[in-house]
């Protein structure tokens, strides 16, 4: 971590991967190097330590996402920005997830809130969090709270920064879905498609605790057959691929599931692809079922037969992370990472470690940083590369 001391104390030299103007990332995207002041009273001053790469990422710098972070010309140094700020454009950090530790705190932030050394995550999207450093208000970060058993050595958390750095997204939906939309017991089935998505390992390992089963649609395509095994080490309890869909044997076959477990129904589902392999999922729902779409990764439109919700009475609902974010304060967004949190790190049933490649952004500026990171978002971009996580060191 590099600094330079001015007339306020040490600032913190940070670099940051922004953007003007929406496009192809790659093309877009740069590395701005700045001096970070001091934070505001009301605000933190926190060092990353893992920034994931999550498609909504790369849909926001492409500039078809919903959400729109605010650009600013604040990042620009004070040398930089004196003479020309007009000629400056105003820029946003690229990223919604990631896990930072505090450095400093503002002279209003409470020891109750924030303090130095605490581990955060960023509490709402938007925020920008593909840099080195960055200043926030403490009502915008989440703390990783301290707890008997938790925390390791010199008080870091006991779960790995990669665990946490991709808490805030797939996690949080998978436990929001698993209780918002149907009260589930043990012994109840569900059904998702995309299974081996970030969301849909999180469903898997969530639902074991809770003794839910779930039927977890993948794609019928090379590797499918490993693809499969991961999934049953995470707790599936039943696979099936994509091709399956709409036929008479499934349909027995998923009969024969629920009989042998003495069920009769499959309450929810989660749809994350969309297209007629959804429709075909629907089907599969029982009477009052729910089907919960949060993805659309087919960029196929979900169209539902009206039978379903006549005769079977089958409610559809769509759920955004972030409009939950929104509409819930910061004790009931801290309540929700605590408890997934505790889920996660329950010693009878810990989470996998995260499926991914790690690059590293160091924090002392050498060489082409900006080529070396934007070579890891056009690996991000491609497909069959693999989630993508940027390490701070």
């Amino acid at each position: 971590m590099s600094a330079t001391t001015g007339q306020h104390g040490t600032s913190i030299q940070a670099t940051a991967l922004v953007y003007s103007g929406y496009g192809r990332p790659v093309d877009v995207l740069k590395v701005l190097e700045h001096t970070l002041p001091l934070p505001a009273p009301d605000a933190v001053q926190v060092q990353f330590l893992a920034s994931p790469i999550n498609p909504a990422d790369i849909n926001q710098v492409e500039g078809v996402y919903p959400l729109k972070p605010a650009m600013t010309t604040q990042l620009y140094s004070p040398s930089s920005s004196s003479s020309s700020s007009s000629h400056l454009p105003p820029v946003a950090v690229g990223g919604n997830e990631g896990v930072a530790r505090v450095i400093r705190v503002g002279a209003n932030v409470s020891q109750e809130q924030l303090k130095v050394g605490d581990w955060v995550v960023m509490g709402s999207a938007g925020l920008g969090t593909w840099r080195t450093h960055g200043n926030f208000k403490a009502t915008d970060l989440t703390r990783i709270t301290e707890k008997a058993g938790r925390t390791g050595k010199g008080g870091a958390p006991r779960l790995d920064r990669l665990q946490l750095a991709t808490l805030t997204v797939n996690p949080c939906t998978a436990y929001r879905m698993l209780r918002d939309f149907k009260t589930l017991s043990a012994g109840d089935y569900i059904i998702q498609n995309g299974a081996n998505s970030g969301v849909g390992e999180a469903v898997i390992q969530m639902a074991r605790p809770l003794g839910v089963k779930t039927i977890n649609i993948i794609r019928n395509r090379a590797g499918h057959e490993q693809v499969a095994e991961r999934l049953r080490t995470l707790g599936a309890t039943h696979i099936l691929t994509d091709d399956q869909l709409g036929k008479i044997e499934t349909k027995e076959l998923v009969k024969s599931w629920l009989a042998q477990a003495g069920k009769k129904e499959v309450k929810l589902g989660f749809n994350c692809v969309g297209g007629k392999p959804t429709t075909e999922m629907a089907r599969m729902l029982s009477k009052n079922g729910h089907l919960v779409t949060y993805g659309a990764m087919s960029r196929q439109p979900l169209m539902l037969p009206a039978s379903l919700q006549i005769f079977k009475n089958v409610h559809a609902s769509g759920f955004w992370l972030t409009v939950w974010n929104d509409e819930h304060s910061t004790q009931e967004r801290q309540a929700m990472i605590d408890s997934v949190l505790d889920l996660m790190d329950d010693p009878s049933h810990q989470f996998a470690e995260v499926n991914c490649t790690t690059n590293t952004w160091s924090l002392k500026s050498s060489g082409d940083l900006q080529g070396r990171l934007l070579e890891v978002v056009q690996k991000a971009t491609t497909a069959g590369n693999g989630k993508q996580i940027f390490v701070m060191e």
